[in-house]
């Protein structure tokens, strides 16, 4: 395996850890006391149900707006079951693989 390839400077923001030596862009965020961080792979925004239609950023941000809060796990739980209703009977094209993160309150 190599270590970088010339591709790597040529294309912005692949998905982390396709090709070694990629640069990609970082953002510090401090996450405040309660603050939830949801993390998801594409297969979550580019779902497909029954008719076709994808899931797509705008329906994810809708779905995202109205999870519990009070936990990393029932955000997450939530966030997948969303998914799946939107779904409906159309199998998952790709993988949806979530990963929820939250700042405990009192916790440094």
């Amino acid at each position: 395996m190599y270590d970088s390839t010339p591709l790597s400077k040529e294309i912005l923001d692949l998905p982390l850890g396709l090709i070694a030596g990629t640069s990609y862009h970082q953002t510090a965020v401090q996450l405040e006391p309660g603050d939830l961080l949801l993390l998801y792979t594409d297969g979550i925004s580019e779902s497909y149900d029954e008719s076709g239609a994808q899931l797509g950023l705008e329906r994810l941000l809708s779905i995202a707006r109205n999870l519990p809060t009070q936990s990393a796990l029932a955000a997450g739980k939530a966030l997948l079951a969303a998914v799946s209703r939107f779904r409906g009977t159309a199998p998952p094209a790709d993988d949806e693989t979530v990963v929820a993160l939250q700042r405990r309150v009192g916790r440094v």
